[in-house]
């Protein structure tokens, strides 16, 4: 199989790469580089995932570093180039389930966070015009309790394990 039959059978998870980075506020090359290494079963160089994406070796650089500074990527010792004094950097995606759980409870608790700031200053801005703020208190007391529960929920996430957390929720699905 081809590079570009191969890409054809990876493009959705590319695709979702990308669109989650979008999401993020983060570049579309660094979705692309993700979704390059996520089905990828041997870390890549700068200059293989420069090429395999198009982008420069700068650009590519600094986005394995962002990847790597959220814990979405790592760098892999190469100890064959070391006695080459090949100084290549090579990166593979995260795959350690509880090494990622942090990375994706931040950026939910980050959200959960956002918005519950955004409720504070809606109700600070409605405080000034008491008729549209009787209209809306019910929903921001719904919405807000809905978001300080959220935020507990990812608190407590915090504390155990995912297999533990699998464990505790399939024993009360019971």
């Amino acid at each position: 199989m081809n590079d570009e039959e191969m890409l054809a059978l990876k493009r959705p998870i590319i695709d979702a790469c990308i669109k989650s980075a979008q999401k993020n506020g983060w570049s579309d090359a660094m979705g692309l580089l993700r979704g390059t290494l996520f089905l990828e079963s041997e870390s890549m160089s700068l200059d293989t995932l420069a090429e395999k994406t198009g982008y420069s070796k700068t650009t590519v650089r600094s986005n394995m570093n962002f990847l790597e500074n959220l814990g979405m990527a790592h760098r892999v010792v190469d100890l064959a180039g070391k006695r080459r004094h090949d100084k290549q950097h090579r990166y593979a995606l995260e795959t350690d389930v509880e090494a990622m759980r942090p990375v994706v409870l931040s950026a939910v608790r980050e959200e959960i966070h956002s918005i519950l700031r955004a409720l504070n200053q809606v109700e600070k801005n409605l405080a000034a015009h008491s008729s549209e703020a009787e209209k809306t208190s019910a929903i921001m007391r719904k919405t807000r309790q809905f978001y300080e529960e959220m935020d507990r929920v990812m608190e407590l996430m915090n504390h155990y394990t995912l297999k533990e957390l699998i464990e505790v929720l399939e024993s009360k699905k019971k």
